[in-house]
């Protein structure tokens, strides 16, 4: 029987016939075992929105407690250094999906500060590939490639996914959300939106197995969480001030009620730490959310005879600052000092736009049957670029005659082969652009403001000391050199930013 029966609580308002509820559990894990018989894997892709790559107890982080992202990195391939290739959402997904940096796409920020309004129809998508290929999809969750309602061409369904429910800006809230259910708008009164966005992907699986037989589907699951809410239920009462991620489940808070919290740089001067403190608290809370309901859905696919041709990949779309650097949230940092402003007086108000490490990278852990027979953790470099011809090789799909994609294949990776990796980082965020080695960093502002930065990161990974004007020899040396490759790489991509 199906372990996951209780999820059909879930008041569907004005959905009864949503997905083909009460779908007999037999049917599901009698079908579910042909499914592992097709050749083609099918392939989970988890998705969650601002977490930081510190964010799990498997790498020792004290303020972090994953026990099911911990069972799967021990179950699978964990990338140490993996990249969003911008540091907010809308441009890092753009990346993602389209194998593209975002100065390509257009997409190099927000949609409200860009001429654009969602991802240009004439970019192929993954899920394009994979369906013209034979493979049901779906995406559930926060897509926030395409805001505005009434322009569908941007929504999921008409990039790859046969089905979408979901939003297409942001969930907004943590409890009580409201989804587009395929074409219509529905309230979900009461439900913690990490718990529901995970019933409705069992629930599509439940169709796809059922209905489909031996045909591999793509299943992108977007979660809200851990993003800071934008809204929040009727009668929820905010905290003090700031942000809050409240509310969540009882036992999603219970682990941090009684726990020390710990600060990434408690030197920073005029630390506000009790906002920070309530601040790590609900965001580590928030990610057990979605540990949570990870277990969910490996229960499900043990259950449904589909953990053995099953890919899945978990990541981000991009990173996350608590604390560090004395700022908080993402490409846009937030002074967490008592008055909310710099300290050192560089930067006015917030820290405008950035494009520290703890912004860019993101976790991301691959299960893959078959492929990964033991835990591996793999350190070079890879980013969102890599990920398109990454499924293709994984579904043993040829790349599309000209189709242009940036990235490369990290299944050499995993299967240790031996291979010359280019371990460079290369990424875009407003008028910032990167260029990133193993060793050092350089970080040029093509706005008016011109506030460079250059980092030594083998003797300062945390990025605390801007050198970029410094006038040692061997500093300018390293910095012009890394000016030209970045002017490269812009050059190649006939990056806008280059007329300034």
């Amino acid at each position: 029987m199906n372990k996951n029966n209780k999820r059909f609580k879930i008041s569907w308002t004005g959905a009864s016939s949503f997905l083909g509820l009460g779908l007999a559990s037999c049917m599901v894990s009698c079908q579910g075992i042909d499914n592992q018989e097709n050749e083609r894997p099918n392939i989970l892709f988890i998705v969650t929105d601002d977490q930081g790559p510190w964010t799990f107890s498997f790498q020792s982080d004290l303020n972090a407690h994953t026990p099911n992202l911990d069972k799967l990195a021990g179950s699978g391939a964990v990338f140490t250094n993996c990249f969003s290739n911008s540091a907010n959402c809308s441009p890092s997904r753009a990346a993602l999906i389209s194998g593209r940096y975002p100065s390509e796409t257009g997409v190099t920020d927000l949609f409200a500060r860009t001429e654009v309004e969602g991802l240009p129809v004439e970019f192929t998508t993954f899920p394009d590939v994979l369906k013209a290929n034979g493979y049901n999809t779906a995406f559930i969750g926060k897509w926030h490639l395409g805001e505005n309602e009434h322009q569908k061409h941007f929504w999921p369904t008409r990039r790859g996914y046969d089905k979408f429910t979901g939003f297409s800006l942001h969930g907004a809230m943590s409890k009580s959300p409201t989804l587009r259910v395929d074409e219509e708008w529905h309230h979900f009164e009461g439900e913690y939106t990490s718990d529901l966005l995970t019933d409705i992907a069992m629930d599509y699986m439940d169709e796809f197995i059922t209905g489909s037989g031996d045909v591999p589907f793509l299943l992108s699951l977007h979660y809200w969480a851990p993003h800071a809410n934008t809204g929040f239920p009727e009668g929820f009462k905010m905290p003090e001030r700031g942000r809050s991620w409240l509310p969540l489940k009882d036992e999603d808070m219970a682990y941090w009620d009684t726990l020390s919290v710990r600060f990434p740089h408690p030197d920073f001067p005029n630390l506000d730490s009790v906002l920070l403190d309530r601040y790590i608290r609900e965001y580590n809370a928030s990610v057990h959310s979605v540990d949570r309901n990870l277990e969910r859905l490996m229960e499900y696919l043990e259950a449904n005879s589909l953990i053995d041709n099953t890919i899945i990949i978990f990541t981000s779309d991009h990173g996350y600052m608590s604390g560090h650097n004395g700022l908080w949230h993402k490409g846009r940092g937030w002074w967490m000092t008592k008055d909310q402003r710099d300290p050192y007086g560089i930067y006015e108000g917030w820290r405008r736009e950035n494009l520290y490490d703890n912004t860019l990278k993101v976790p991301f852990i691959i299960k893959w049957p078959g492929a990964i027979n033991e835990p591996i953790v793999i350190d070079e470099v890879i980013s969102f670029v890599d990920i398109f011809p990454t499924l293709l090789e994984m579904a043993d799909i040829e790349k599309p005659e000209n189709l242009l994609l940036r990235g490369n294949s990290i299944v050499p990776l995993i299967k240790k082969g031996d291979i010359n990796w280019d371990n460079d980082l290369y990424a875009e965020f407003s008028d910032l652009r990167t260029y990133r080695t193993t060793e050092w960093k350089i970080v040029k502002d093509f706005s008016e403001n011109a506030i460079h930065e250059l980092y030594d990161l083998h003797n300062d990974p945390e990025e605390r000391q801007n050198l970029y004007n410094s006038n040692r020899s061997d500093v300018i040396v390293i910095r012009e050199q890394l000016e030209r490759m970045l002017t490269e790489k812009m050059t190649s991509i006939n990056d806008p930013l280059l007329d300034k």
